[in-house]
């Protein structure tokens, strides 16, 4: 389509400017007649003077092989730049109309073989007419005809424009390859390439329309592969939950069937012996009695439990000053004495509000502690502010008794898991005091892990959310 334009356009463009020759050659043939009327006009006395002195002016140039000649009213030649009395113009009808108002390239009255530019002008009184002509020339010829180079010249601008253009529609055609082979991938569910993947459409209004459904497709792909994993998550938290349960049950039945028969043999052996002395049988009932607390025990943590984790967006949040909370925790161990013989420190500033509840806390302190005073086997028990951030407070709780190897830290948050399974018993531990502390502070949406400290004793580091206070 280009070449034929520019084909046509040079054509045209040659056609037009040979015509443009043309005429400015018969142009000067009538501005020659134009002159010598205007000269007869004006009086000249002798008319083949003026004509003369035209042939001269064109001497050695393009016009040199004019012939002028002057005609009076009776056809007689008056004047001419050729032989004397020798008609250039015999067969010519000097009085015709047409003849005279013509300038045109044409035959040549004495010998139809030669070509003329030919022209012809009256005077205003009719008294004279010239008469003027050029043959067409081989020198004439080429000056009108168009230069060689012309096409030269088209040719190379078509070779340009060719080239433009296959490089232009290249560019442009490249989104819609790129656009084709996204459509295929996408339809067959092929993975896309790294030219596609990596935004390599050209930088125009259809590479950014392609890019950005590329780029809506990758997005729906990578949703629905959150989704998918989302709902593969969801179901290995659900079986993990569901074992986590069936574990729980087979724990509890194993930490129910211990205090349950040493009670039941405890009662059984007083019933079918009605004369044992008083003094065992009081003993029997005091081991019987304090199975039946760590019973109860049991069944507590395990209320707590489940309330923890199936009504854990049902618990009351509300803000309040933990230097509180642990200033009562004190006060209540120092009544209690439920630390034993371990000292009881504390450092948390005044004004220290978190957002949580004040009783689930408050009860995961106290397991905290009666957890160090039943394994640690220390002298003191620490609670301290070690950091705080823009949303949460992280606090410390540690003592300095015996820690616990390394191997068993990851799994004291376990239910029912003990460092020592028979110490534990001994100790009338149910195995879930750590667990409900975990939980705790996960519901609260804080956090608590558990290190060795230094030089010896075991930490916990938790966190909890900040609160406000209401009167500031």
């Amino acid at each position: 389509m280009l070449w034929l334009i520019i084909g046509c356009m040079a054509f045209y463009t040659y056609r037009k400017e040979k015509q443009f020759k043309l005429e400015r050659i018969e142009w000067q043939l009538s501005n020659i007649n134009r002159s010598i009327i205007g000269a007869y006009d004006g009086g000249e006395s002798d008319i083949s003077d003026f004509v003369l002195f035209i042939d001269r002016f064109f001497t050695n140039s393009l016009y040199d092989d004019i012939h002028i000649a002057v005609y009076n009213s009776y056809g007689r030649l008056i004047a001419q730049n050729g032989p004397q009395n020798v008609d250039l113009f015999p067969h010519t009808s000097h009085l015709t109309h047409d003849e005279i108002e013509s300038a045109k390239l044409r035959p040549s009255p004495i010998d139809p073989n030669e070509m003329l530019f030919y022209s012809a002008m009256r005077s205003s009184d009719n008294q004279i007419c010239v008469h003027t002509s050029m043959p067409y020339t081989v020198a004439i010829a080429k000056i009108v005809d168009y230069n060689p180079l012309i096409w030269l010249f088209v040719t190379v601008l078509g070779i340009i424009a060719t080239v433009i253009s296959y490089l232009s529609t290249l560019h442009l055609s490249r989104s819609v390859y790129l656009l084709r082979d996204f459509a295929h991938r996408a339809a067959s569910g092929e993975p896309l390439p790294d030219k596609i993947i990596d935004g390599n459409f050209p930088h125009d209004e259809l590479g950014e329309v392609s890019q950005q459904i590329v780029n809506i497709y990758r997005a729906k792909d990578k949703a629905l592969a959150r989704s998918e994993h989302e709902h593969l998550v969801a179901q290995r938290a659900i079986e993990e939950k569901a074992r986590i349960k069936r574990q729980m049950t087979n724990n509890i039945n194993h930490e129910l069937k211990t205090p349950v028969g040493i009670i039941k043999g405890y009662l059984d052996t007083i019933i079918s012996d009605p004369d044992i002395p008083p003094s065992l049988r009081d003993s029997f009932l005091k081991k019987a009695q304090a199975h039946t607390d760590r019973l109860s025990d049991l069944l507590k943590d395990v209320s707590t439990l489940t309330r923890l984790d199936e009504g854990s967006n049902q618990v009351e949040i509300s803000d309040f000053d933990f230097h509180d909370l642990v200033f009562s925790l004190a006060s209540d161990l120092e009544v209690s004495k439920m630390a034993g013989a371990m000292e009881f420190t504390y450092n948390i500033p005044a004004d220290c509000w978190v957002q949580a509840n004040y009783s689930l806390v408050m009860n995961a302190m106290l397991n905290l502690v009666r957890n160090a005073a039943a394994y640690s086997k220390g002298s003191r028990i620490s609670l301290n502010l070690i950091d705080r951030s823009e949303v949460d407070y992280t606090f410390s709780f540690a003592d300095n008794g015996n820690g616990v190897a390394e191997e068993h830290l990851p799994h004291l948050f376990e239910r029912f898991y003990r460092v020592d399974e028979g110490r534990a018993r001994k100790s009338g531990g149910t195995g879930l005091g750590l667990p409900i502390v975990q939980i705790t502070f996960n519901t609260l949406g804080g956090s608590i892990s558990v290190r060795n400290a230094r030089p010896h004793g075991l930490e916990f580091i938790f966190t909890l959310p900040k609160g406000k206070n209401p009167n500031s």
